[in-house]
């Protein structure tokens, strides 16, 4: 064989557990605060810099806000989701008019913004302008001082952009509630032969059909939002229980892997992911030493399997 198991001493043992165990309890602490206190990745995905910044930026509909600052834009997304709302539903005539009506009454809403904020969003446009110009050369990014600079006038740029912004995404919500609630409860029931599944309340669950943008990806900030505090915390609790230890730190590591990677080591303007990268080798030690088989459950197929390896034939 060209690779022995080494052979862990008590104290390495000892530590070993108590890494699993520290990483566990703070995973799990970090979802069950997500899920207490509400969470929005929002930041961290648009704070993204490095290489791979666009892929992060990405996960943000509209991350720009030229969609949304535009008004003909909205207009089109809103009517193409209120085509979307009557086409799932499959919405009768008077339906459709109360879906329409909507929409306009939404649309005059976000005029009276759009009317209010017309000198800043002539110049947020102008500045994406500048921003797209600055984002193509190439030499800013090797420039420390230049990247700086470059980050400056986004910053002043998305500030500008943000109240603007802020007005228009709350008729977002609204709409989507408003629509949802025009279909009767068959109209919603995706599977009228099968009943439909209740909440916590008991409350019968409706099909729902969500507003995206065009050019949305599968994986929006709305699912990672959803999904990040429910991964905390069932990494958190595999950990602390040594139950699939190696899928569990491996997971983990590879989430902390995308925190270090979005502000990535060595790019201008990033800021220090040191914290997350020695947990991120902590995860990977935990993983690749199968640590939950000491004070874990992993011992119990562990010790089976390796059992059942020594019978002699």
């Amino acid at each position: 064989m060209l690779f022995r198991k080494a052979k862990l001493t008590v104290p390495a043992i000892l530590f070993l557990v108590l890494l699993r165990l520290v990483i566990g309890w703070h995973f799990f602490q970090e979802g069950a605060v997500k899920v207490k206190e509400g969470f929005s990745s929002t930041p961290f995905l648009s704070a993204a810099k490095g290489p791979f910044a666009n892929n992060f930026l990405s996960m943000i509909p509209d991350h720009d806000g030229m969609i949304r600052i535009d008004a003909k834009k909205m207009s089109d997304a809103c009517d193409a989701y209120g085509e979307q709302i009557k086409r799932e539903f499959g919405l009768n005539e008077d339906q459709c008019k109360e879906v329409d009506t909507i929409l306009v009454d939404l649309k005059a809403r976000r005029k009276e913004t759009y009317d209010e904020w017309k000198p800043q969003i002539e110049e947020y446009k102008n500045g994406f302008e500048r921003i797209t110009k600055l984002q193509s050369d190439p030499s800013r990014s090797k420039v420390a001082s230049l990247r700086r600079q470059q980050d400056d006038i986004e910053g002043k740029w998305r500030a500008l952009g943000r109240p603007i912004l802020s007005e228009i995404d709350g008729t977002i919500p609204e709409m989507v509630n408003l629509l949802n609630a025009i279909p009767s409860d068959d109209q919603a029931n995706p599977k009228p032969e099968k009943p439909p599944a209740k909440d916590a309340k008991g409350v019968p669950i409706r099909k729902r059909v969500e507003f995206k943008f065009d050019g949305e990806g599968p994986i929006s900030v709305k699912l990672v939002d959803k999904i990040i505090p429910i991964f905390d915390m069932s990494v958190g609790i595999l950990l602390l229980l040594g139950l699939l230890t190696p899928l569990a730190g491996l997971a983990a590591g590879l989430f902390l892997l995308s925190v270090v990677v979005s502000q990535f080591p060595g790019f201008p303007g990033t800021s220090p992911t040191y914290y997350q990268a020695i947990e991120m080798l902590g995860c990977f030690v935990v993983a690749f030493a199968d640590a939950g088989r000491y004070a874990g459950l992993d011992f119990f197929p562990w010790s089976f399997w390796n059992r059942k390896s020594k019978v002699p034939a």
